[in-house]
């Protein structure tokens, strides 16, 4: 007899195949918490589509963000924050020195 956790695990590997649940695009810290406020005030009206549709992300990511029920402490909240900020300044320097992008002003504020 399998586990249900077997049968979930089965079900991505066919969903997503070898590769597993990667998405393209990340969002912050904050934007997960905005779309979790969303969804919570009103559901009727946040629905899992349009939320994907807003944030152009898939309505797999925002699924699996209103499914989640793991809440960041507030040591882990500001270390995810700081994290976030550091790839920031990651992607927009390669942005600069790649592309030739400027910056928007928080980035350049923060050295890039």
């Amino acid at each position: 007899k399998t586990e249900s956790w077997q049968v979930q695990k089965e079900a991505l590997k066919r969903k997503f195949g070898e590769e597993g649940w990667n998405p393209r695009k990340r969002l912050s810290p904050d934007v997960i918490e905005g779309i979790r406020a969303l969804h919570s005030q009103s559901p009727e009206t946040f629905t899992t589509p349009l939320l994907a549709q807003e944030f152009e992300v898939s309505p797999e990511a925002i699924r699996r963000i209103l499914k989640t029920k793991w809440r960041p402490s507030n040591e882990q909240m500001e270390e995810r924050r700081e994290r976030w900020e550091r790839r920031g300044i990651q992607v927009w320097e390669k942005y600069a020195q790649e592309k030739g992008m400027k910056p928007p002003k928080k980035w350049r504020i923060l050295g890039v």
